[in-house]
């Protein structure tokens, strides 16, 4: 009888192969993902070469507002406005910068309506290691205005949402906090005409809902952060404790 030799691993068989290999988020080329516990990250989503062009921006930004710094390696440090001015809230959480496979998957998502990338999406951004941490007793999603909602048939910032609260295990309140109003959209406006048009955008309904209650807020893109400033003093004003943001990129300036 011929035994195998010690120490030299066998193919894959077939079906375990079958059953093993997934198709890249990004590309579509199979692969197989890392063989973990509890994977989360680009690598059980892509292939190596996407995975690599989505890794996390570990360094380099302004842990209160998320501001990019020139460069990645740069130590993560309040930004001179935020030093001036604190923000409403009090972390952001961000996966990476706003640009290259983030900015094409997103803009796919969105506008393109391939919604099936909301579940690696949203699990990418849940793989941030420090959000396990955060003290959120709920996630509230930033709602869209109607129309935009009606044109787009989803809200991308809900359905990032769904797989971080599987994650967390956190209630997914997506009813908190409504749109009072349709806004202009956001890109091509200056900064201060990104917060004249959110102005009063938004009404939590039900003050008691999130009195003295820490909420993570979530969008998929952050840029000034004009949205997030607007809904946050909202729930603050309702009664909520303490705000965190979450968004999958950040804009870089």
């Amino acid at each position: 009888m011929i035994r195998p030799l010690r120490g030299i691993r066998r193919p894959l068989s077939l079906q375990t192969a079958f059953t093993a290999e997934r198709r890249c988020a990004a590309c579509s080329s199979a692969f197989l993902p890392p063989a973990r516990d509890d994977p989360a990250g680009p690598d059980a989503f892509c292939c190596p070469a996407c995975a690599n062009r989505l890794q996390r921006r570990s360094a380099g930004y302004c842990p209160l507002c998320g501001a990019l710094a020139p460069s990645p390696r740069t130590p993560v440090f309040p930004c001179s406005a935020c030093l001036a001015k604190a923000p409403p809230w009090t972390r952001t959480f961000f996966h990476a910068a706003y640009d290259d496979l983030l900015r094409d998957l997103l803009l796919r998502f969105k506008f393109q309506g391939q919604i099936s990338l909301a579940l690696p999406l949203g699990a990418i951004l849940a793989s941030h290691p420090d959000l396990s941490a955060c003290p959120a007793d709920l996630i509230i999603p930033i709602p869209l205005p109607a129309k935009r909602l009606a044109r787009r048939g989803f809200n991308q910032a809900l359905e990032l949402a769904r797989p971080l609260a599987r994650r967390l295990q956190k209630p997914l309140a997506a009813h908190l906090l409504l749109r009072t109003r349709s806004t202009a959209p956001q890109p091509g406006l200056s900064r201060s005409e990104r917060f004249l048009n959110l102005a009063q955008a938004f009404v939590a309904p039900s003050p008691a809902a999130v009195h003295n209650l820490h909420i993570l807020l979530l969008d998929d893109i952050m840029t000034t952060g004009a949205t997030f400033a607007a809904a946050s003093t909202i729930l603050l004003a309702a009664g909520a404790r303490s705000i965190s943001i979450a968004a999958l990129g950040r804009t870089p300036e």
